[in-house]
């Protein structure tokens, strides 16, 4: 990819009720809001809740580095009253080899709604289609039902256990690979 397509590329998505916009500076306090939830970071085990507003626009400033563009962020808004519910986006893309992690969460009152199914499709048919992807990885905490549920839904497959993945607080945590190929995408 060359570098002037990587910076019209994360582009907005819309879905049936979703739009997924790209992150940025002004989405600081929804940001910190959501990742001040606890139940929103129950099994990210790379970041603790947000504590203060700085935060926030660091995870931001991440995503919205120019270039090299190896990670991007949506975040997810509902179209019936364009109140943000989550966020989803891709990281650690290596170009060369056509791979990229997703990695995604939603406010739990609008868990089982089908949101981010609908909002992990049009981002998956995006790196597929946009990105070249040939292969999208989630690691999901072997805790987090929920989300492996949702891969499976989506067609990701279990390539098993990674043992003692991260190290967070002073413990290590096992993570589930789940993988996503092109070939595989309906």
């Amino acid at each position: 990819m060359r570098k002037q397509e990587a910076g019209t590329l994360f582009r907005p998505l819309e879905t049936n009720r979703l739009i997924l916009k790209p992150i940025e500076l002004s989405d600081r306090e929804f940001i910190f809001e959501h990742f001040s939830n606890p139940d929103v970071c129950r099994f990210m085990v790379d970041e603790v809740p947000f504590t203060r507003i700085e935060e926030a626009e660091e995870i931001i400033r991440f995503y919205t580095v120019p270039e090299p563009r190896i990670q991007h962020r949506w975040v997810i808004l509902r179209k019936s009253d364009n109140r943000p519910i989550g966020t989803c986006g891709y990281h650690r893309w290596i170009v060369q080899h056509n791979s990229c992690e997703i990695g995604y969460d939603l406010n739990p009152a609008y868990w089982g709604q089908g949101y981010m199914t609908e909002a992990l499709t049009g981002a998956i048919t995006m790196g597929f289609r946009d990105m070249a992807l040939n292969r999208i990885q989630a690691d999901i905490d072997v805790r987090n039902t929920r989300s492996m549920n949702l891969a499976a839904r989506l067609g990701f497959k279990n390539e098993g256990i990674i043992r003692d993945k991260y190290l967070f607080r002073g413990y290590y945590y096992d993570h589930y690979s789940f993988s996503l190929l092109k070939r595989e995408w309906k």
